[in-house]
């Protein structure tokens, strides 16, 4: 589902690529990687069988630039297309924005291209996604072989909608430009249409000419970091075979037995059949690669932060400068340190924890930064996350973290965004130059299963005690997922974390906003 931070002007958006077994779908990804990114400042993230097939995705995050004044970033997925895979394919496929559906043009792949394809408008129903509806794109791929389907006959049997269609050779990248820049320009019209977002300056009908130069610009760019080209050979002499690079990506390996794999059985404690805990195992994949794209992000950004302050220390004369400029080092390091932390302690047991955590790195003996928490990273980085926003709008934020209070065995990337889209739509209700406390502490929470019984469930709240105030409407709207905005976003990736929100009056007037989240 497409997110929006219209204070930051970023738009990120899905989209899955879709066919039958080996048509090409990891393939397009990989040749958009080579052909956007040569220096791999993004990674691809493969989970994969113990045949090195793909078993659930590859996700590249990939960034087009400002488009009409938005950063628009889309992430890519592919769906693995064994029939034995049918679950993963339906959680890839939840919440995408646009859908390329990648086809073998050969004959004997009919069935297979027909079987994919009402495959797909299954899993679309299933996560409450209308085919007719959804942004589609097709490619007829493999037109390098013999015995082809014409692209009339393809047409025939595969697009009864009409949607664009591009040919294309994917394993020589051929037709795979074309083929991203296509669904890009459907699927942004489409959210821009849908969201009515020409009012914020982004036009449904200039979108086409948009992305064109969006993405002449990046491949502009592209071409710059390719590598030098070897000089030509002597006379008489053949030249090797270019090397293909192949694109960086980071594996997880999951290897059970198909066997195994088909005999899942209930617990017996949890009630849970087969495919619930099929779906868990999956969504925990999910979002293990989506937490290690976001560590490659974020190292990306935080050691370019650092080597371009390094530079400075080098270029200032005024020893106050490099002092600054020294300490900006060290902070930014120990963000790094923090985000690392936090990815290790995501999955781990609590008892794996180490009793202390090492202080945070310092630049001199004598000015020591106080040793802060996990959570109290996990937090201030939430904070840094919209910065520009509260400044924009004078509003000074005090955090307030229980001694003892640890951090929840949650995807950091998921708690950080929740907390800053609160922070954001707070901030939006405050008046200019007003300050908020952002607290937490452990909280038992009384909950009342589907059997009528009481259970008892430790909780941590983040609460956001402000001065503004949100209506009785707006707080319902919320709670009921109606909200477009960063406090609807909250509350979507606290309830996709376990957790609920809820809104409290204060005695002394304005309102705190809590989020629930599971403890353990």
């Amino acid at each position: 589902m497409v997110q929006f931070n219209f204070s930051e002007r970023t738009i990120k958006a899905k989209v899955v690529y879709y066919g039958p077994a080996q048509s090409g779908k990891t393939t397009n990804l990989e040749q958009v990687h080579a052909l956007t990114d040569p220096s791999g400042q993004n990674r691809l993230v493969s989970l994969n069988t113990s045949q090195d097939r793909t078993l659930f995705f590859d996700l590249l995050p990939f960034s087009l630039g400002t488009v009409s004044g938005y950063d628009f970033q889309v992430q890519l997925y592919t769906v693995p297309g064994q029939v034995q895979y049918n679950a993963t394919r339906r959680v890839v496929l939840a919440g995408a924005d646009a859908v390329v559906f990648v086809a073998d043009s050969r004959k004997a792949m009919v069935k297979e291209n027909q079987a994919a394809f009402e495959n797909m408008k299954v899993n679309l129903l299933a996560n409450r996604l209308v085919p007719e509806k959804v942004p589609l794109v097709m490619q007829w791929n493999k037109r390098d072989l013999t015995d082809l389907q014409s692209e009339e006959e393809l047409t025939k049997a595969l697009n009864p909608w009409k949607r664009p269609a591009i040919p294309a050779v994917a394993m020589n990248g051929e037709g795979v430009i074309p083929t991203f820049i296509a669904v890009t320009q459907v699927m942004l019209a489409a959210i821009a249409l849908k969201y009515n977002l020409k009012d914020k300056g982004l036009d449904p009908e200039a979108v086409p000419e948009l992305v064109e130069k969006a993405f002449e610009a990046l491949m502009a760019e592209a071409k710059k970091q390719q590598p030098p080209q070897p000089p030509p050979p002597p006379p008489g002499v053949q030249a090797a075979p270019p090397v293909q690079p192949k694109p960086a990506k980071v594996v997880v390996k999951h290897a059970p037995d198909q066997s195994q794999a088909g005999s899942l059985q209930a617990s017996p404690d949890s009630g849970l059949v087969s495919e619930e805990l099929l779906q868990r195992a999956i969504k925990a994949n999910v979002e293990l690669a989506e937490a290690l794209a976001g560590v490659v992000r974020h190292m990306n950004r935080g050691l370019g932060e650092i080597l371009s302050q390094v530079e400075l220390v080098k270029v200032y004369k005024e020893e106050d400068k490099k002092v600054a400029a020294v300490e900006n080092i060290f902070k930014e390091a120990n963000r790094l340190r923090g985000v690392i932390q936090q990815l290790g302690q995501a999955g781990a047991p609590a008892s794996a924890a180490p009793a202390n955590q090492p202080p945070p790195l310092r630049p001199t003996p004598s000015g020591r930064v106080p040793q802060v928490s996990d959570l109290s990273l996990a937090l201030r980085d939430a904070i840094s996350l919209v910065k520009g926003t509260l400044d924009a709008r004078g509003l000074s934020v005090h955090l307030q973290v229980t001694s003892g209070t640890q951090l929840p065995r949650l995807p950091g990337e998921s708690l950080r965004r929740a907390v800053g889209a609160l922070l954001e739509g707070v901030s939006a209700t405050v008046m200019g130059g007003s300050s908020a406390t952002l607290r937490c502490e452990k909280k038992p929470v009384v909950l009342r299963g589907r059997n009528g019984e009481q259970m008892r469930r430790d909780f941590l709240m983040v609460a956001l005690k402000h001065a503004g105030s949100l209506s009785a409407e707006d707080q319902q709207r919320i709670l009921q997922g109606g909200d477009q905005g960063p406090l609807g976003e909250a509350w979507r990736l606290t309830r996709e974390m376990g957790g609920f929100v809820r809104f409290a009056p204060l005695a002394a007037g304005g309102q705190e906003a809590r989020l629930f989240l599971p403890a353990n």
